[in-house]
């Protein structure tokens, strides 16, 4: 029997597939500088032609399936992508309902791209109304006015504007009055910038621009947009080609797709793919009759279910069927999948602030079947409660309201739910249906060492004991605030309890931790948490059971945790783990090994030669979770749940490490 290589990486998970190479270490924006229009081609600082190609976000709203994380710009990066388009919705829960947390999502995207080498195209992303001077976008030089000053107070010259996505309904002498309303602004604050306008139709109808240019702005450079989606839009490519003669264009949004994104399904017909090759190497790429080339960014960098989403899921990022075809036109290798963190999604929850406790990490095990899979890993979720919702048998099946498509960590088996209700709530995740002894992990990043008080989002079923330890230093972080001492758990109780029956998931309040779950009137918020050190690193949430003496069970729901700083600490540090570290796998051998792998729990080992020998069973956090003497090729049964852990096998003269998969 072969065995498998594998050295478990417990920061990171890498799931590249060859060494072929990647465009990770390209800095564009070094390269090329400031883009400019010469005549109609857009060019580098030294005026020779560029073509940008990048992906377009999906939008940023919560479950609404778009990567935007750090990770995902390192991948896209990696495929090929110079530039990336921050489709910022303004209506459809976007910019109007939360307006400086979308304007701070931008500026955190300006500088990643900044950072990355790559171009940002800002998109002030109407849609419905399709008019850009409707009420609903009445905000729009608030917008450009504070991000072209960020822009100029950083020095940043890779920031491009798309001043108003697909005008529908609309003249383009209406189109042309709201550009003269935004461009002195943009001009005024990044003179020398490159902005993208909308045409009518959903940037499909061309030739009002060539017929009637927007003028008068020296100090900008001034392009239109073109929209393409391949299974339904062939017939706009003469468009596009006699446009092109005349005016500047930028294909900001394409896809191989139908026209609505083709929601619902990833397949798609060969005729797309083969329209939107016809759109990239005929007619975007200028051949060699002279011709424009055209920039452009590919819709979407997303994980929904449609046909347009370049990835099947945020947390692995691993390319669609048509991601891969984008892959391809762009020049990359879609093999290519870069280490991840195992932070959810790739993006580190930060400490002060919410903890999501359905944003534990992924698993970081490179050779799972997917990385998401976790249980014993990055979770451990019991299923013996009579009334969860789905069979749990097979350990693929949750509690999982957890988006608008019901699809949140879906191969997972924990109990994560959205939290639904009446409260303003949306967005943020809790753990359902908890029993004493299950945990998760969240890899963290504490901005400074201190005392942190914790408070929850409790529902009126909360009543939790929990503890809060480090796994990377192996220690508890419960303290006493008064005496510095140490206590083994802070409980939360609802003081909603008993109320809004069989609504109790509609209803939801921020509670202080209190003395035990009995006595829910009891302050208790001097038990804290104890960061003695700032920077990343990753922390365990274990569920308890009820204290002796308080005459409840655990049970319920429990929403995010928030930790806020109470007290500066400048103490010494945490000591470094002793007990656990990651185990050193053995090489290839043949003679000793588990078989079958993977299994049910039961399986033999083989013993070159030996006649018994030492097996024991771990998780990946380092819990011994089976221990026996075993015998050579005589059956085993250890009646462990499905998950991934670590065996090692200890004969009289060699020891030997692998991983056994149960399912």
């Amino acid at each position: 029997m072969k065995r498998i290589l594998f050295l478990l990486m417990v920061a990171f998970a890498c799931i590249q597939a060859n060494a072929a190479e990647d465009f990770s270490s390209n800095n564009y924006i070094e390269k090329y500088g400031r883009l400019k229009l010469v005549g109609n081609q857009l060019s580098d600082e030294k005026g020779n032609a560029v073509q940008l190609k990048g992906w377009s976000s999906f939008g940023w709203q919560n479950n609404w399936g778009d990567c935007h994380s750090d990770a995902a710009l390192d991948q896209m990066k990696a495929w090929g992508a110079n530039v990336y388009r921050g489709a910022m919705y303004v209506a459809e829960g976007g910019y109007n309902s939360n307006p400086s947390g979308f304007t701070q999502i931008t500026k955190d995207l300006i500088d990643k791209t900044a950072a990355r080498g790559m171009y940002y195209l800002c998109d002030w992303h109407i849609l419905t109304p399709g008019d850009p001077l409707s009420g609903d976008y009445s905000q729009f030089n608030t917008y450009f006015t504070e991000i072209t000053n960020y822009v100029k107070s950083k020095g940043y010259k890779h920031v491009m504007y798309e001043i108003c996505n697909e005008p529908n309904g609309v003249s383009w002498d209406r189109i042309k009055q709201y550009a003269n309303q935004v461009l002195p602004t943009i001009q005024n604050n990044d003179p020398g910038a490159v902005v993208v306008v909308g045409t009518p139709q959903w940037d499909q109808n061309l030739g009002d621009a060539v017929s009637s240019p927007i003028t008068g702005y020296n100090n900008l450079h001034i392009m239109y947009a073109f929209h393409f989606y391949s299974c339904s839009h062939y017939q706009f490519l003469s468009t596009l080609d006699n446009a092109s003669k005349s005016i500047p264009l930028f294909i900001s949004e394409w896809g191989i797709a139908d026209f609505s994104g083709g929601e619902g399904t990833r397949t798609v017909a060969d005729v797309c793919v083969s329209n939107a090759k016809t759109l990239i190497n005929q007619y975007a790429n200028g051949g060699n009759q002279g011709k424009q080339k055209i920039s452009w960014c590919a819709w979407s960098f997303g994980e929904k279910n449609e046909q347009a989403s370049a990835v099947t899921s945020c947390g692995t990022l691993t390319p669609s069927a048509t991601g891969l075809e984008v892959i391809s036109l762009m020049g990359g290798n879609g093999s290519i999948v870069l280490p991840q963190t195992g932070c959810y999604e790739g993006e580190c929850q930060a400490i002060p602030g919410i903890i999501d406790l359905g944003k534990y990490d992924n698993n970081p095990d490179p050779n799972a079947p997917e990385i998401a899979t976790g249980e014993g890993v990055t979770y451990h979720e019991e299923n013996t409660v009579a009334d969860e919702v789905n069979d749990r048998s097979t350990c693929n099946g949750a509690y999982k309201w957890g988006g608008a498509d019901y699809n949140f960590r879906i191969n997972e088996c924990v109990d994560a739910s959205a939290c639904y209700g009446l409260t303003n709530t949306e967005g943020w995740h809790n753990l359902g249906y908890i029993e004493p002894g299950e945990w998760t992990l969240y890899t963290v990043t504490v901005t400074e060492p201190g005392y942190y008080s914790v408070s929850a989002l409790c529902n009126p079923t909360t009543k939790q004991n929990l503890s809060i330890t480090s796994y990377t230093y192996c220690c508890n972080l419960l303290v006493d605030l008064d005496t510095k001492k140490e206590v083994t758990d802070m409980s939360f109780y609802s003081s909603m309890s008993g109320k809004y029956a069989g609504e109790e998931w509609k209803h939801w309040a921020w509670e202080n931790n209190v003395m035990d779950i009995g006595d829910g009137n009891a302050d208790a918020s001097s038990t804290v948490v104890l960061f003695k050190s700032a920077g990343k690193q990753t922390i365990k949430v274990s569920f308890l059971e009820g204290l002796p003496d308080d005459g409840y069970a655990a049970a319920g729901d429990l929403g995010p945790l928030e930790f806020t700083k109470v007290e500066s600490y400048s103490g010494e540090g945490f000591s470094p783990c002793t007990s656990v570290t990651a185990p050193t796998v053995s090489a290839e051998n043949d003679a000793v090994a588990i078989y079958p792998n993977p299994n049910n729990g039961s399986f033999s080992v083989s013993l070159d030669g030996e006649a018994s020998a030492e097996l024991v069973l771990s998780s990946y956090t380092g819990q011994v979770v089976y221990s026996s003497v075993v015998f050579a090729d005589s059956e085993i049964n250890t009646g462990l749940k499905a998950g991934n852990y670590i065996a090692t096998i200890k004969t009289a003269n060699s020891v030997y490490v692998t991983k056994i998969a149960i399912k």
